[in-house]
């Protein structure tokens, strides 16, 4: 009795024991590889003639010239600024000097904001409208102003538009050249320019 006794209660610690152990642990799962986030839409751009705080992610200046921008998965916004009652313009990846050279120029007159899509096929000119070339306009919305002897013109187009006469604008660097006159008449020669870059999300 008693020897049964003892099996008992060993067999009933090792059962108790066993019970108490740790079980193995559960294998984590594997890491989930996320993708980059793509860059939200400019919910808080609008194309009033004023360059806001956080309205563009970037900004390239030379002298009394300001470009701002920012872009999303489709489009680019562009803000233009600079010293002067004339016109205001920027162009996408030129060739050399202003050949290929994917042009946008506005300005402001009696209040309203005009604005151009041009392409010049030259290294001098003339950059007439896309229009008269045989392709299309592709600003989507614009706006512009004049406050404190300064032109600020705003922009949207596609990164892509399709348009032989617009370059296509691509995530990292992207040339540009940029250019104001005095006047509101984009035939009349620039009174400054330069070259520059962007650097799109």
């Amino acid at each position: 009795m008693i020897k049964t006794l003892a099996v008992f209660l060993l067999v009933s610690t090792a059962v108790i024991l066993a019970a108490c152990q740790p079980s193995a642990p559960t294998p984590a799962p594997a890491p989930t590889l996320v993708s980059p986030t793509a860059p939200a839409p400019a919910a808080s751009w609008k194309p009033d003639g004023k360059i806001s705080d956080g309205e563009y992610t970037g900004v390239f200046k030379s002298g009394e010239y300001e470009l701002h921008w920012t872009n999303d998965n489709e489009s680019i916004y562009i803000g233009m600024k600079a010293k002067t009652t004339g016109w205001v313009a920027m162009a996408v990846q030129p060739g050399s000097l202003m050949k290929d050279a994917d042009m946008v120029l506005g300005f402001v007159k009696d209040g309203q904001t005009v604005i151009y899509d041009l392409f010049s096929p030259g290294d001098f000119g003339p950059h007439p409208p896309d229009t008269e070339q045989g392709g299309k306009n592709d600003i989507l919305e614009f706006g512009g102003g004049e406050e404190g002897g300064f032109t600020t013109i705003e922009f949207k187009r596609a990164l892509d538009t399709g348009d032989k006469y617009d370059k296509p604008l691509a995530s990292g660097k992207n040339k540009i050249i940029w250019a104001y006159g005095s006047t509101d008449d984009f035939t009349r020669q620039h009174s400054n320019r330069g070259y520059g870059e962007i650097t799109l999300l």
